[in-house]
């Protein structure tokens, strides 16, 4: 987010929260440069949570960030769904982080690096992901940001690499937790009577 969407969330808390101690020195800059580093309405989201558990003084910065991790990790509205069949696009998360430099916003001298959600639209998990707070039922609370899909960002050939580079990790942690010979035939050798496998041939997974 810009800086200008995090000074806007940092007044709503202001106003949500009975106590505060924005206006004591450091605290409003330590609010303010954790925030342009996230996605705006991702944060409002987490800001609205952490104000449920607490609305009479201002959370720390590290629940936010807490709040903030539960919805991209694990929201609320996804706890009963999943993929399946493996999704090799987002590697089964449903979304896909992606990090910018600001073409103008800068802080204490430096580009503006924010952080943004791309959902994704190849699979079950991330279409429940999927955001657009212009269309909400709540037109009271509306607003202009949303998650879109990864599609707008990435063509074919970008989504054909995500998809390979995902495989091939997929491959070399299935490749780890496959059992060597030499383990197979230390296991064989530790049970009574020196049973083993026959691992003369290739394993049958």
């Amino acid at each position: 987010m810009v800086e200008t969407q995090a000074e806007r969330l940092i007044e709503r808390i202001k106003d949500a929260c009975s106590f505060n101690k924005f206006d004591e020195p450091g605290i409003y800059a330590a609010y303010l440069r954790t925030f342009v580093k996230y996605d705006y309405g991702k944060m409002e989201k987490a800001i609205d949570a952490a104000i449920e558990d607490d609305s009479k003084h201002v959370p720390p910065i590290s629940a936010f960030m807490k709040k903030y991790k539960e919805i991209i990790n694990s929201p609320k509205d996804m706890a009963n769904i999943s993929n399946d069949e493996y999704c090799a696009v987002c590697d089964d998360k449903g979304f896909v982080m992606m990090k910018e430099k600001h073409p103008e916003a800068t802080y204490n001298g430096e580009p503006v690096v924010y952080e943004y959600v791309l959902y994704c639209p190849f699979c079950a998990v991330g279409r429940a992901q999927a955001y657009d707070g212009r269309n909400i039922s709540d037109t009271k609370h509306r607003s202009p940001y949303r998650v879109p899909p990864l599609t707008e960002y990435f063509g074919d050939e970008g989504i054909a690499a995500m998809r390979e580079e995902n495989l091939k990790r997929r491959a070399k942690k299935t490749e780890r937790t496959r059992p060597v010979k030499k383990e197979l035939q230390a296991v064989g050798k530790s049970v009574p009577g020196g049973w083993q496998y026959d691992v003369t041939d290739d394993l049958p997974f």
